[in-house]
């Protein structure tokens, strides 16, 4: 199974899912960062290898791929792989069998391989840089992670669950102002959802308060945005109009549909001007 994304699209979280969602769930999940398997590491990290295999070898050790038996191995940022051990991975792959350094005989290994990269494979296939017969023997299921900027809706979601988290480990109070998700919601995230989480822990601990703000966020203006305000507005208020009507006018049910609470639906038709304001006592 193959997982492409850019970087901090959530691919080790996928991962994850697939693994404990699955009849493996209760075998071990090895995470197996590939950019550290140089030469010289790769047999022995993956591997094991036996006592004396090598200068300093004062133990047996089982390895990464026969730590992970019965569960799922995950190859993170396979595209890093050195040429010459992308030949002993695919082997790995083809024989299901790992030999440890200083050992004569093939050990049966049984495990599910999932790996990800932010390259694109094929390319590197088209330049040598990548083993065509190894891209095949993984990419049978290929699943994509799409970048922040392609699912813009979602922010909020992501943002508050983020933020419920930091406030369980935290142990504080923390929301956002409408003016916090509306700033989330303009900026392009280029370093998609790992960039989004540093920011809402960065204002969950400096904000004075209970609410964070949209200057809390500590957004850079120099990055690019995802468009003007007054598009984003078009956007938002064709999206409260359909799920007002969608709902027969019922206000509440509107605020389900759109993911927010009724207060801030209210907050939203207000600076949309899509109803006159009214006072509300909260």
């Amino acid at each position: 199974m193959l997982i492409h994304g850019e970087s901090g699209t959530g691919k080790e979280l996928v991962a994850r899912a697939i693994h404990e969602f699955s009849p493996r769930a209760s075998g071990p999940f090895v995470t197996v960062d590939c950019t550290v398997l140089t030469e010289t590491l790769f047999e022995s990290l993956l591997f094991g290898h036996e006592k004396g295999a090598f200068s300093g070898a004062i133990a047996s050790t089982q390895g990464l791929i026969r730590a992970a038996e019965g569960g799922t191995v995950f190859l993170d940022e396979l595209g890093e792989l050195p040429a010459p051990e992308q030949a002993k991975m695919l082997r790995l792959l083809q024989e299901r069998t790992v030999t440890p350094v200083g050992a004569t005989r093939p050990i049966p290994v049984n495990v599910r391989v999932v790996a990800a990269t932010h390259r694109d494979l094929h390319a590197m296939t088209v330049e040598g840089r990548f083993r065509r017969d190894l891209l095949y023997r993984l990419d049978v299921i290929r699943i994509t992670t799409p970048p922040l900027r392609e699912c813009a809706e979602d922010i909020p979601l992501i943002a508050n669950a983020i933020l419920d988290d930091l406030v369980a480990t935290l142990g504080v109070q923390r929301s956002f102002s409408a003016g916090a998700l509306d700033a989330m919601l303009l900026c392009a995230w280029p370093g998609n959802v790992r960039q989004l989480a540093t920011c809402i822990e960065r204002a969950a601990v400096l904000c004075p308060g209970t609410m964070i703000e949209a200057e809390h966020l500590g957004l850079d203006p120099r990055e690019p945005g995802l468009g003007d305000r007054s598009l984003l507005d078009r956007s938002t208020a064709e999206a409260v109009k359909f799920a007002l009507s969608v709902s027969g006018g019922n206000r509440s049910a509107a605020a389900r549909r759109l993911g927010i609470d009724r207060r801030q639906l209210y907050r939203m038709m207000d600076r949309l001007c899509l109803r006159e304001p009214v006072q509300r006592t909260l």
